[in-house]
């Protein structure tokens, strides 16, 4: 006959009082710091490390930590201020630090801590909850319209690209997507793509977006950022967990080199993003790609099909015509009347500026150039006027 261990009511409350309650949040800083206890928000915050550090420091003099943590709070920057080989027992190392009782806060955790506790809870050794972000877009049918009107009143001579992106963006508003939706923006330079991005951040996300300018990923130095290779550093993984939206904006990929196209691969096709050191939940985000390439045969031949052909969406910008350099003239003239209105007038440096300006072959960055040349010309004459007035 089977035999059972009575365990009294008082005994079990013990044993369950006496379980960590590890808290895993994912996502950002700022939801981060909304989950914790008004008491550890700001006071708890290099509470882990510096447990470390006293820990190391006993430990070198052949002592054990005197103080446990009842409350830990551990953020996801914390996790680079140890050593690669500390990562291989984050956990362990966690409970050393604390009490048989205590509270521990995570934020975004490395794969190898999340599997660690997740086995401690299948031994129900531990409590463990998980709260995760929530990164929708605004899906407001009823002013989507307003919103796009909003979006093409600031970027000029691209009508043909913003009814482009209106499609893709009002079928995000309407449908529940969570496969990846990447949109590639390609055209000369300085045409308005960037400025289109940060404009349905503000609309769509929040004003809020990942942001990476591939141009500066150089050499295959590089690699650990894409690939996570290292615990203890920053990676992409590491960033898109701690996103605010489900934006993603990779600007100019023809700059990136080739050898990182793999981690792309994964991000673009998938609902989960991993490398060597994180798992990403990255259902439901919307990617926008730039470059400067002119066709779409252009990138086939340069990014090379597997990665064409993730991407769901090509928009092309068009060179400015005559018109729409005239009106970005004049805008950007207005834009800076506070700079010199108390000095000039702005028929002043429109009249300056206009035998400057091509009919064709000008873009944004060309036309502040030679706004703002004329700008510094006018007031420096204005200065040697006055000094030859009072020779």
């Amino acid at each position: 006959m089977m035999s059972y261990m009575r365990v009294s009511p008082r005994r079990y409350q013990n044993q369950m009082k006496d379980k960590r309650k590890y808290h895993i949040i994912i996502g950002s800083r700022a939801f981060f710091e909304s989950k914790l206890p008004d008491s550890q928000e700001s006071n708890a915050a290099n509470s882990f490390l510096e447990l470390v550090r006293l820990s190391d420091a006993a430990r070198q003099n052949g002592r054990t930590i005197d103080e446990r943590a009842n409350v830990l709070v551990v953020k996801n920057d914390n996790y680079h201020g140890i050593v690669n080989t500390a990562h291989d027992r984050l956990g362990p190392l966690i409970e050393d630090l604390t009490t048989a009782s205590a509270e521990i806060y995570l934020h975004n955790p490395p794969r190898i801590l999340k599997e660690y506790l997740r086995n401690q809870r299948s031994c129900s050794t531990i409590e463990l909850d998980t709260s995760l972000e929530d990164y929708s877009m605004v899906r407001n049918p009823s002013v989507f319209a307003t919103k796009m009107k909003k979006i093409s009143s600031k970027i000029f001579g691209q009508q043909a690209a913003i009814e482009e992106i209106s499609k893709s963006l009002w079928y995000l508003t309407i449908v529940k997507r969570k496969k990846p939706y990447v949109i590639m923006l390609y055209g000369n330079s300085s045409l308005g793509k960037t400025e289109l991005v940060r404009e349905i951040a503000e609309n769509f996300f929040g004003g809020k977006q990942l942001e990476k300018h591939l141009s500066m990923f150089k050499n295959n130095g590089y690699s650990e950022y894409f690939f996570g290779d290292a615990p203890n550093r920053r990676s992409l993984g590491f960033d898109l967990l701690e996103r605010e939206s489900n934006l993603i904006f990779f600007d100019e990929l023809d700059k990136c080199p080739d050898y990182f196209f793999s981690a792309f691969y994964t991000l673009f096709d998938n609902v989960e993003f991993k490398d060597a050191i994180y798992d990403v939940d990255t259902s439901g985000i919307v990617i926008i790609l730039t470059s400067n390439y002119h066709t779409e045969e252009d990138m086939k031949q340069h990014l090379g099909l597997p990665i064409f052909y993730r991407i769901n969406k090509f928009v092309h910008f068009d060179d400015f015509d005559g018109d729409t350099i005239y009106e970005i003239v004049k805008n950007e003239i207005s834009a800076r009347k506070d700079e010199y209105s108390d000095k000039l007038a702005p028929e002043m440096v429109y009249a300056a500026v206009s035998p400057l300006i091509l009919a064709s072959g000008e873009n944004a960055r060309t036309i502040k150039r030679k706004v703002q040349q004329v700008i510094e010309e006018l007031l420096f004459r204005e200065v040697q006027e006055k000094d030859s007035d009072r020779a």
